[in-house]
């Protein structure tokens, strides 16, 4: 699921997601503009992605590549672009489901190769393939509990063929600490501007965001403004590696820039 917020220390992406905080859940709040509030995180990590699977410890050819928490899509075009591998994109939001269903029936080709299916991980895995060549779950990790974090990993031991890869993506920060109001920039689409900002505080092992966008013309005049709250579960990438080295994975490639991370079964 692509967030709508960047991760501290990377201002040009979005980041820290949450899970729905109703009323005003971060995806409900933005959906109309996440397209366009997603931009830089897109351009950011498609290659950095691109790179890990597409390498000597990528995705084994032809087997399925599960995206997990495939927001509105909008990586789909890169993990299509690995090779002819059947791709399955799960989303439990149904805002994010309806860009996601738009971009895989906007784009030639990937209505033939993509099963959108709803719901969560646990929902959707009856109906995913028994083998899998890699299962990329970017900015999602966070959004579970330990319980259902401990489900995925069980689901990518028992699925993940071997020379398949999981590729993780984390957010920041790493450790409780406070984040003030902090500008994350704009993205611009035609004549409107569209900016991020958000600050943090620790709460438990979790940081509760709250996140504002604004929607400016190229003037600079405000025509919209949002909030809305939204807690992510800390994560670090010792945690990620302890825990892949329990299922038999070890370390792939990674991009420490993006805290984007890799892990093989050899």
């Amino acid at each position: 699921m692509i967030p709508s917020e960047p991760p501290s220390g990377s201002p040009d992406a979005p980041g820290p997601p949450g899970p729905p905080d109703a009323p005003g859940d971060l995806y409900s709040a933005n959906a109309d503009i996440h397209a366009a509030l997603a931009q830089p995180y897109v351009e950011a990590m498609g290659p950095a992605l691109t790179e890990l699977l597409r390498g000597d410890d990528g995705a084994p050819p032809g087997l399925p590549i599960l995206d997990l928490g495939s927001g509105t899509g909008a990586l789909l075009p890169c993990l299509a672009a690995l090779g002819d591998h059947p791709l399955c994109a799960v989303e439990p939001h149904p805002t994010m489901r309806a860009g996601l269903m738009a971009t895989i029936c906007a784009l030639p080709g990937l209505a033939r190769r993509v099963t959108a299916l709803p719901g969560t991980l646990d929902d959707a895995a009856p109906l995913l393939p028994s083998r899998l060549g890699a299962v990329v779950a970017l900015n999602v990790l966070g959004h579970l509990d330990e319980a259902e974090e401990e489900r995925f990993w069980s689901f990518t031991d028992e699925r993940l063929a071997p020379g398949g890869v999981v590729v993780i993506s984390l957010q920041g920060p790493l450790e409780p600490t406070e984040v003030p109001w902090t500008d994350f920039g704009l993205s611009a689409v035609g004549g409107l501007r569209y900016g991020m900002e958000g600050r943090a505080e620790p709460d438990g092992d979790s940081m509760r965001w709250t996140m504002r966008w604004t929607v400016r013309t190229a003037a600079g005049d405000v025509i919209d403004e949002r909030t809305a709250r939204a807690s992510w579960r800390i994560l670090t990438p010792e945690r990620l590696r302890a825990r892949a080295a329990r299922i038999g994975l070890e370390p792939g490639p990674a991009r420490d820039d993006l805290l984007l991370l890799s892990f093989v079964r050899r």
